[in-house]
């Protein structure tokens, strides 16, 4: 009797232990299934798919604690991208690794309270990369996704930049060769430092340097782009005033949302740096890793220079809609720049673009003073570059003008202009829910090349809040001033 109940309890037990793993391979299987899921918008006239789940979970990695190796990570990465695919998890804790090398069919979940630190160590300042070797061209990856677990952006896990000076180089997320990808729910805590925390790139082949010591691409490479991703729930504190939370410098069929900057640029379309060292914009073709195809929606700004900005350098970008744009306190809403290389036939444009729903806010008070040292100290809170204090109020202006007219040796007017926070560049006060510098005037695009129209809200469209802003709601080209002197500025204008 005693054996036969033993036997019983025994079963029992065991059915009871079965169906508790039942239900946690369940449940776990429930949680490696995590994903953005599918994306498509219509931009212009086309249909797209941005992102599509296409990664079959085979093996799992799981992290905890803060206890991992740049070694293990790019290990298990590789060794469950062998399998055909799978999870690589971090749970709780904070994680000091250098670049971590996505491969195909991988998905990167991070839960709650986990942080990331880049590891410096052999000058190292990427963290995720994803399809970028310029020493050792391969295949594109595919179906690569990197997720926080958390929909509160209360507790989307955190990049910490504070190790990084201001200037220095950091690189958060490196994207190149990739084709469908996704990154979101994830928080930058930079620190003014140079690249953008998004970087979509060429996977360009590096050839060396010359005698000058310029670095030098294989210009028939630069096809090799990122296709068809996602970059969503996301949000980033002290970006440097010439960089941004997001940045492609070549990309096509790209979905940006509910993407948040403060300081900086939060969205910048550009390709390139336009400089004369710039390889991406000496290629031959205008079209060879442009910026294509590319959807945004709800993109905000604080206290920087922009929400989106746009500059095409010498590539013709083309098909880019986006909606639901808002700055406060920023320099502007949407910057549409003009290219301006040299020669003229160089420069690019942006085509079959339009923009939708843009709202502007300013709650801090124009105020200027002499301050320490006579130097013109504000309360202003945009962040601007040079091209932006051409088309500051007239009351700043003659705030500079005086303060410089009252000193002997007259010093030279920037210097008295106060420096933004990574001391690059400088501050000032909101200009104009749309500056379209690409633009001459209201009416007239101008027929120097470079010199571009897209398609803008009617003024009466343009939401301006706050009860402080009284300017106008679109600046043009035409409108630059000198600083010492209030005439046009024809040399920047006709540039």
């Amino acid at each position: 009797m005693n054996y036969n109940y033993q036997n019983l309890q025994n079963t029992c037990y065991k059915q009871v232990f079965l169906i508790g793993m039942a239900l946690l391979c369940l449940n776990f299987s429930a949680i490696a299934q995590k994903t953005i899921g599918k994306h498509t918008a219509t931009v212009g006239t086309k249909n797209l798919t941005f992102f599509t789940d296409n990664i079959t979970v085979n093996a799992t990695k799981v992290f905890k604690n803060g206890i991992a190796t740049t070694n293990d990570v790019n290990s298990e990465i590789q060794r469950i991208s062998n399998l055909g695919g799978g999870v690589v998890k971090f749970l709780t804790g904070t994680y000091t690794l250098g670049q971590i090398n996505l491969k195909s069919n991988i998905r990167i979940e991070v839960g709650n309270n986990v942080t990331f630190i880049i590891d410096r160590s052999g000058n190292n300042n990427t963290l995720f990369n994803l399809g970028r070797d310029a020493n050792n061209l391969q295949g594109v990856i595919s179906n690569v996704e990197i997720i926080g677990a958390a929909e509160s952006s209360s507790t989307w896990f955190e990049i910490d930049l504070s190790n990084f000076d201001p200037l220095e180089t950091a690189t958060p997320f490196k994207v190149a060769y990739v084709k469908n990808f996704a990154i979101s729910r994830f928080i930058i805590k930079d620190n003014y430092t140079l690249n953008p925390s998004v970087f979509l790139v060429a996977d360009s082949k590096f050839l060396g340097r010359d005698e000058t010591g310029r670095l030098n691409y294989d210009l028939s490479t630069f096809n090799r782009i990122p296709i068809q991703g996602v970059v969503k729930n996301a949000k980033a504190t002290g970006i440097g005033t010439g960089y941004a939370l997001v940045q492609p410098f070549s990309g096509k069929r790209l979905y940006f949302e509910n993407l948040e900057g403060e300081q900086g640029i939060t969205v910048r379309l550009e390709p390139g740096s336009g400089k004369s060292n710039d390889d991406l914009n000496l290629t031959s073709s205008q079209k060879m890793g442009s910026i294509d195809d590319v959807y945004i929606k709800n993109v905000s700004n604080k206290l920087g220079f922009a929400a989106l900005f746009i500059k095409p350098h010498a590539k013709i970008c083309n098909n880019i809609y986006a909606t639901d744009l808002y700055a406060e306190n920023s320099l502007s809403t949407l910057y549409i720049a003009s290219a301006s290389l040299l020669p003229q036939s160089r420069r690019g444009k942006f085509t079959n673009t339009k923009f939708e729903n843009i709202s502007f806010k300013q709650t801090i008070v124009n105020r200027v003073s002499n301050g320490t040292n006579n130097l013109v100290a504000s309360n202003y809170p945009a962040d601007s570059g040079l091209e932006g204090l051409r088309f500051m109020t007239e009351l700043h202006r003659q705030k500079l003008v005086t303060v410089r007219n009252s000193r002997s040796p007259k010093p030279g007017v920037y210097s008295l202009i106060v420096r933004d926070a990574g001391g690059e560049r400088y501050k000032t006060h909101p200009i104009a829910p749309i500056m379209y510098t690409a633009r001459f005037s209201k009416n007239t695009i101008g027929n120097i090349t470079g010199r571009y129209n897209v398609s803008i809200p009617n003024e009466n469209d343009i939401e301006v809040l706050g009860g402080v802003f009284s300017g106008d709601k679109v600046v043009y080209r035409s409108e630059a001033r000198v600083i010492t002197t209030a005439a046009e500025d024809t040399d920047y204008i006709y540039e």
